[in-house]
Order: structure tokens, then sequence, then C-alpha cells
């Protein structure tokens, strides 16, 4: 299964060619689109993958991945198409759609594929080279985009859709891989999908917690950075450098694998989480360029390091019906998600630093909540090791 991963990685490197990525806030501001509707854009979406998530999970785990992610794939690069002709709120929000529901087939069946096509051992490292990757590509589109925006931004987002358009003939060279599903019953059930039942509660907080986090940090180095920069005084033209050097730390995520080996998943998940937390509280209160700056790319470094943990701990507990787990992992995180960004959204068309507030408390709920969850890790591992 090498051949997978490596057209995976290939595929992750591609779907980082964002070259309108650090000024799409700003693009939607210039065709007319307010920040609270940019925001409600936003919600609109989570709200698409959560009514669509576990029906794609659903479809995976019965036709293969490999379908779900190729069909995916074309609808994410049709509303890339899209998006070069989006002029109003109204096309904006048609755009959505189709993202959404691409977005929500893609979300976790590609790490079910990922999962599947690797040893349980390599897991870590092979998540984080798929973030590293797609790391590389979005880092080396912002460079790009410093020069490709000045001139038209339309251009930026066509040259994005031919980077999605490859993907999906990329997909259709890939192997299926085997999928366990529970073929005796046609009604699916939750618990039976886990090797410890009594494990879901306390992978609910988890999954719940990181979600709040994963929500905040992209919101912040994504969206409200366009508006700190642009308040500060910071010309939209060089937003570009800036995600650059973000995507740059992002990279560390190939490296996670060897902070765990050292200190342990629990450890070092902690440091990361804390520091995260302590990054957003000096945004509330900076206008100094220098330490926004380190602030937001220190930021996706460490969101970038958290994720190949947070994927190895949601799908260690797995036992069959993976893709339609992981579905339900994003549903339940995307609902928390949508109601950031309404709140968000609704702060940032008044005052940005009101946003960098709220994102502060709903983070240190976030942070307690994982906290919680570590708390419990050591009696959670053996009741794995005695389920095997």
């Amino acid at each position: 299964m090498r051949k997978n991963l490596n057209l995976m990685y290939i595929i992750a490197f591609l779907q980082g060619l964002i070259f309108y990525g650090p000024v799409s806030l700003i693009y939607k501001i210039q065709k007319g689109v307010s920040v609270k509707e940019a925001f409600f854009l936003e919600f609109f979406l989570l709200m698409i993958t959560v009514f669509t998530e576990v029906l794609w999970g659903y479809f995976a785990d019965k036709y293969g991945y490999k379908k779900t992610l190729i069909i995916s794939y074309f609808l994410f690069f049709l509303s890339r198409v899209t998006l070069i002709f989006c002029n109003s709120f109204v096309s904006f929000f048609i755009e959505t759609c189709i993202r959404g529901i691409s977005v929500s087939g893609i979300s976790g069946c590609d790490i079910a594929f990922l999962y599947s096509s690797c040893s349980e051992n390599e897991s870590e490292k092979v998540f984080g080279r798929y973030r590293a990757y797609n790391s590389t590509g979005f880092f080396i589109s912002s460079i790009l985009s410093v020069f490709i925006v000045g001139n038209s931004i339309e251009l930026a987002i066509f040259l994005t859709s031919i980077a999605y358009g490859i993907n999906v003939l990329i997909m259709y060279f890939t192997s299926d891989v085997e999928y366990k599903v529970d073929k005796k019953k046609e009604s699916f059930n939750l618990k039976d999908s886990f090797k410890d039942r009594n494990l879901i509660k306390q992978m609910l907080v988890f999954v719940i917690a990181t979600s709040l986090i994963c929500e905040i940090t992209y919101g912040i180095t994504i969206n409200l950075s366009q508006i700190h920069f642009k308040n500060i005084g910071f010309d939209f033209k060089f937003f570009g450098f800036i995600t650059a050097f973000s995507e740059l730390a992002s990279l560390l995520s190939s490296k996670t694998y060897i902070f765990t080996n050292k200190f342990g998943q629990t450890k070092t998940l902690k440091f990361i989480i804390t520091s995260t937390l302590i990054f957003v509280f000096i945004l509330i209160f900076t206008e100094n360029i220098i330490f926004s700056i380190v602030c937001i790319i220190s930021l996706s470094g460490l969101t970038a390091m958290s994720s190949p943990i947070v994927l190895d701990i949601q799908n260690k507990f797995i036992r069959k019906n993976r893709a339609t787990i992981l579905s339900i992992y994003s549903m339940i995180g995307n609902i928390f998600a949508a109601i950031i960004n309404i709140l968000i959204g609704f702060l940032a068309d008044m005052y940005v630093e009101y946003s960098f507030m709220l994102c502060f408390f709903i983070l240190l709920l976030g942070v307690y909540g994982v906290y919680i969850y570590l708390s419990k890790t050591p009696k959670i591992e053996t009741k794995i090791i005695r389920s095997k």
C-alpha cells in the first residue's frame, strides 16, 4: 500500500495549493460580502457538513473509500471553478454548498484511507507527513500569491482550481483498501464499532474539546488574522508572506512523532494546547506587528503538531466502520464550530479584539476538556490493551 500513501501525499500537496488563501476573506469583502456574512458562510459550510457527514461515512464504508474520495475531490474541483465567477453573497452561497458537500465527503474518509493503507504503528507518522505535505503546498502557494494576487485574485483562484482538478485524476490511480463493515446487521451500531464501549463518553469529550481548539486556531490564523493585520496597517498584498511562514511552521507536524516518542503523547499534547492558549491571550492586547506575526505563526505550528496526535488517538479506539465513526467525530465538531463561527463573526463586525477575547475563553474550555480526557488516558490505554 506504499503507492497509496505516496499518491495521497501528492494529493495533500495539491490540496494545499490555495493561491488565493491569504486573502480569501478580503476577496469576499471586495465582492460586497460583509465580515458578518463571510462568517455566516462558514457557519453554513459547517452545517452542510453536519447534515451530510455521516451519510458520506456510511457510503464510504459500504462502497469503498476510493469511490467516495473520487466523487468528493471532483465536487471540490467544481467548487473552485465556481468561485471564479462569484460576485455576490448568493453566488458565494452556492459555492459554499458545493464545497460543503465535498468537504464532508473527504473528511474522515481520507484519514480512514490512510490508516487502512499503513500499519497501526506508523499511523501517527503517516498523518504527520500527510499534514506536512499539505502545509508545504500551502507554503509555496502563499509565497507565489504575493506576486499573483497583485495582478488578479481571479487568476489565483484559477490556478487553484487546476491543482484540484489534477487531484481527481490522481485519486483514480490509487488502490482501494479493505474496510471492516458489520455485514450481519443492516442497521449501524455505534457501540459495536469501538474496541471498548466504555470509551465512547471519554472520546466524546475529547472530540468536542479538540474541535473547539481546532476551530478557534483556524478562525484566528485564517480569518481574524486578516482583519487584525489590516487594522494595524499591514498591506494585504503581503499577507502571503505571513501565511507562508505560518505553513512553514506547520511542517513541524511531520516531526511530531519524535516529540511523542521522547516525551509521550500526553505531555506533548498538554504542552501544545497550553502554549496555544498563551498566544491567543497575547493577541487580545497586542497591536505590535512583530508580536502579532509571531503569535499567528506559532499558532499554525502548534495546531499542525497536535493534528497527528489527535488523529492517532481518535483512530486507535475504532474497531470497524472507521469512515462512519470518523465522520461522526467530524460532525460533532462541526456542530460546535458552526455556533462558534456565528458568534465570532458577529463580534468581529463590531470590534476584532472582542472576537479574540471570545476565542480565548472558548479555547480555555477546549483545553480543559483535553486535560480531563488525558487525566484518564492511563486507564483507557489499559482497557485497549486488554481488549486486543
